[in-house]
């Protein structure tokens, strides 16, 4: 080999690396990538009541509420599907570390039919394990699938002493991942909910 095409190697070699490093990741995210990267934008939610004690003194207690929002997930450079599954922990609980009851393992999910589109369905996990970081849980829930970066409306009902929470979840390679949660906080004393996006 001369020295010239030798040279002309060395800086094809070169111009290759640059392009190939300069191009996002071929391949899919980790699930810890995906966890520090994904965005959730969620509508303002609308509140309902139902079963109201005494609507003139703002007592609650006793009504079951519905909460109704939009939700997009997106995860940079991932093909797969986004699971969104909503549920409730109680007051003061962190909906990080803790299992919603409706998840429990021995839960049966209600049979859901909805006017989903081919994108978009709904798909129950029966007694399924779903890692969260450092911990991993037992659940059995209903969840929306849907593409990455997709509009969903959720609704969830719940009682006023539970926190609405959403999980976030992902498969990667057969396995289920929670790479967030979004808690929606009581505002105050009235009826005002909004999304808290954790990860």
């Amino acid at each position: 080999m001369t020295r010239k095409s030798t040279y002309l190697a060395l800086l094809t070699l070169a111009a290759v690396y640059l392009v190939w490093a300069s191009v996002p990741s071929l391949s899919s995210p980790t699930v810890e990538e995906m966890a520090n990267t994904f965005t959730a934008s969620v509508t303002t939610p609308h509140v309902c009541v139902y079963n109201v004690s005494d609507v003139h003194t703002n007592d609650i207690s006793g009504t079951s509420l519905g909460l109704r929002y939009s939700v997009k997930v997106t995860i940079p450079h991932y093909s797969g599907r986004v699971f969104l599954a909503a549920g409730e922990v109680p007051l003061g609980a962190n909906p990080c570390t803790y299992l919603p009851s409706s998840f429990s393992p021995g839960h049966v999910p209600p049979a859901v039919y909805s006017g989903w589109s081919s994108r978009t369905y709904v798909v129950t996990f029966l007694n399924s394990t779903v890692y969260a970081g450092n911990q991993t849980f037992r659940a059995s829930f209903d969840a929306v699938s849907t593409p990455n970066g997709d509009w969903v409306v959720m609704e969830q009902t719940f009682d006023p002493s539970e926190t609405p929470v959403l999980w976030i979840v992902v498969i990667v390679n057969g396995h289920a991942y929670r790479i967030g949660t979004i808690e929606f906080v009581r505002v105050g004393e009235g009826l005002l909910y909004l999304p808290k996006v954790m990860r």
